[in-house]
């Protein structure tokens, strides 16, 4: 689903793929590998400000919002993805590790809503990691980035933007070792 379709739905908490990410780390300036893509939830708190590449906004409402959020997971979800994209990688850590908690919790696994809000609890659990394994690879923890992306190729087999980021780090890390890095 691109950034533009995702903004004409009025789905609630629709799950949208974020632009491809405007950031890269200095080793992979100038890089011609796949690109990484973050996953945001479009109608939470931050979601349509994230899609637009406006992060402070996005960070702005994300804070005035709390956590009193119906849908945490959602929320720390574009919080994760907004310190990402602002690199500010103590920050980023702990929220995407929220995320993934909040999105692996059993009353949040068993909750009515969060199915209709933006995808099966294994697909979201998936969403968390995935983004998580972004942030961890763009702050140099490549252990942890693969291992992330494992545990969401685990919990949904098949989901593209799972192989989409699968494809970007093994792009970037063949193109590392082709220079020499």
């Amino acid at each position: 689903m691109s950034p533009q379709s995702c903004k004409r739905r009025s789905l609630p908490l629709a799950l949208c793929t974020a632009v491809t990410l405007a950031m890269s780390s200095v080793a992979f300036a100038g890089s011609h590998a796949a690109p990484f893509v973050l996953k945001v939830y479009a109608s939470a708190p931050g979601g349509r400000d994230l899609l637009s590449g406006r992060y402070p906004i996005a960070l702005h409402q994300l804070h005035e919002y709390g956590t009193g959020a119906l849908d945490p997971a959602a929320v720390n979800t574009n919080s994760c993805v907004a310190y990402a994209m602002t690199r500010q990688w103590r920050r980023a850590r702990a929220a995407c590790d929220a995320a993934v908690q909040t999105a692996d919790a059993p009353h949040f696994q068993a909750a009515p809503w969060a199915e209709s809000s933006g995808g099966s609890p294994n697909r979201r659990l998936a969403v968390a990691y995935s983004d998580r394994a972004v942030m961890r690879w763009f702050s140099n923890d490549r252990a942890g980035a693969r291992a992330d992306l494992a545990k969401a190729m685990t919990v949904s087999p098949g989901a593209g933007f799972v192989a989409r980021n699968e494809a970007a780090m093994k792009s970037h890390t063949t193109e590392a070792h082709a220079r020499g890095n």
